[in-house]
């Protein structure tokens, strides 16, 4: 039982100090022409590893995928249906959010 108890406290309070600071929005426009963007990555440029695809479906020519996180420095990787990777290192996204419209001249 004290347990559960604790570990009630301990999503509380990650609860909260996750409602402190309000998520902005990145937005991704596929200008790829005909291919799909396949994943999308999003995350703090300290991070040594890419963490979860943040889309479940392809992100067809003409789409925009939104992605919310809080204002900060990230490392943004797209991931085409070729394999092809497109990447934008250090990007600072302040409250005003983030747009990418990634083109084939954006390509690693």
């Amino acid at each position: 039982m004290k347990k559960i108890a604790v570990l009630l406290a301990v999503a509380f309070a990650a609860t909260l100090i996750s409602g402190c600071g309000s998520n902005v929005r990145v937005e991704i426009t596929n200008d790829l022409g005909a291919w799909n963007i396949e994943e999308i990555f999003v995350d703090p440029a300290e991070s040594d590893e890419w963490s979860e695809n943040r889309i479940s479906d392809p992100l067809e020519p003409g789409e925009v995928a939104a992605v919310s996180v809080p204002a900060g420095t990230y490392d943004i990787m797209l991931v085409d249906e070729d394999g092809d990777s497109y990447t934008r290192w250090d990007v600072e996204i302040g409250s005003d959010g983030y747009n990418w419209g990634v083109e084939l001249s954006d390509m690693d």
